[in-house]
């Protein structure tokens, strides 16, 4: 269990919100899409620095 004021939450989650309304911005006027394999593969790169 983790106790966080709500302003710490916010702070924490916030750019994330901010991230999924653009993804569905950008969903809305895009035929592309990639499959989770694609999307956790880039994923696991970034985070691995490769």
């Amino acid at each position: 269990m983790v106790v966080l004021s709500l302003k710490e939450y916010a702070n924490l989650t916030d750019n994330i919100e901010m991230k999924l309304d653009e993804a569905d911005r950008q969903a809305a006027i895009s035929e592309e899409r990639l499959s989770h394999e694609t999307v956790f593969g880039n994923v696991r790169s970034s985070v691995h620095g490769k």
